[in-house]
C-alpha cells in the first residue's frame, strides 16, 4: 500500500467535529496531497502528501483509488470538499473572447487531440480570464464518485485567486515558483499584471535554472531585482537552491498566513512545504 511521504496529523483528531472542517485535495500525475482544515480554529487536523513515480504499467486512477479507499481522513464527512487539478494543459482566455463552444477546439489546437481527456473551464475570480483546461477523465470520474459534493478548481486558477488575496502590494517584478518532483509551476507578474503561468518539466537543478533564466530573458525581467517566492519541495541547504542563488539575488521562501494555527506536528517541517496548500484551503 502506498504510504504518505508527509503525514502530519493532530494528536487527537477524532475529537474534532468534521462538519466544521474543509477538505482540500491537490492531484497531479505524480502526487496527491490534502489538508483537512478545522475552520472554527483555523487549525490543520491533517496534512498528507503522497508521491509516486510516473507509472508505466498502472494508470493514475488506480493509484488514486488506493489512496482514497485507505486513508481514514478521506472517509470523514467535512462541511466542504474541494478538488484541485494540477495538470499542465491549460489556456487562460480573456473574458471577452471566451466561448464554451470553442473550448475543446482550443485545447486540441494547442495540445493536440491524442488524449481524449475531459475539458473543463472556470472563471478566475478577480481576473478577467477564464481557465480552459484538460484533465484525465477516469481520474475525475473516480474522485467525483468518492466526493460527490466536492467542487473543483484548476491549480492555476486558485493560485491566481490566492495571489490577489494574499499579496498586499504589486511589486514591479514578482515570480512565484512551486516545486514538485520532476516539474515546477511558474507564475510571473509585472506591477501586479500576469505575464506567464506555465509548467516546466526538469531532470536536475540546471534545468530549473535554465527555465527561470529563459523566462527572465523572454519577459525582460532583471535577475537582480525580480523577487522570487519559492514553495513546495525545495530545501535551503540543497544543490538546487545553491544553483538558483548563483543567478538570482531575491530568493525567499513562502510563509504561512497568520490566521493558520501552527501545530507542533507542523513545526517539524519547513513551512513552505505546505504553504500553497494551506493558502488554497483558505481562499476557496
Amino acid at each position: 500500500m502506498l504510504k504518505p511521504i508527509f503525514d502530519i496529523c493532530d494528536e487527537t483528531p477524532m475529537t474534532d467535529d468534521f462538519s466544521q472542517c474543509r477538505l482540500l485535495m491537490e492531484v497531479n500525475a505524480n502526487s496527491f496531497s490534502y489538508v483537512l482544515l478545522n475552520l472554527r480554529g483555523m487549525r490543520p487536523i491533517a496534512i498528507k502528501y503522497y508521491q509516486w513515480n510516473q507509472y508505466k504499467t498502472e494508470v493514475l486512477e488506480k493509484v488514486l483509488q488506493e489512496i482514497v479507499e485507505n486513508d481514514p481522513f478521506l472517509a470523514t464527512n467535512p462541511d466542504e470538499t474541494f478538488l484541485v487539478y494540477n495538470f499542465p494543459e491549460s489556456n487562460l482566455v480573456p473574458e471577452r473572447l471566451f466561448s464554451l463552444d470553442s473550448n475543446k477546439e482550443l485545447m486540441d489546437l494547442v495540445y493536440g487531440n491524442v488524449e481524449k481527456n475531459l475539458v473543463l473551464s472556470e472563471k478566475i475570480p478577480w481576473w478577467e480570464f477564464h481557465n480552459v483546461y484538460r484533465i484525465p477523465q477516469e481520474a475525475h470520474r473516480l474522485l467525483q464518485k468518492k466526493f460527490s459534493a466536492g467542487r473543483y478548481w484548476h491549480f492555476y486558477s486558485l493560485q491566481l485567486k490566492c495571489h490577489k488575496m494574499f499579496v498586499a502590494k504589486a511589486e514591479e517584478q514578482f515570480t512565484k515558483v512551486y516545486f514538485y518532483p520532476e516539474k515546477i509551476v511558474v507564475m510571473i507578474f509585472k506591477s501586479g499584471k500576469l505575464q506567464l503561468v506555465q509548467t516546466f518539466a526538469y531532470q536536475d537543478s540546471k534545468d530549473i535554472a535554465y527555465h527561470l533564466l529563459n523566462c527572465c530573458r523572454q519577459l525582460d525581467l532583471s535577475q537582480e531585482q525580480t523577487t522570487f517566492e519559492l514553495s513546495g519541495l525545495i530545501e535551503q541547504n540543497s544543490t538546487l537552491f545553491e544553483e538558483l542563488n548563483k543567478y538570482f539575488l531575491q530568493l525567499h521562501f513562502e510563509g504561512i498566513e497568520d490566521s493558520i494555527k501552527i501545530t507542533d506536528e507542523m513545526k517539524e517541517y519547513p513551512r513552505h512545504y505546505f504553504s500553497s496548500l494551506l493558502k488554497m484551503a483558505i481562499c476557496v
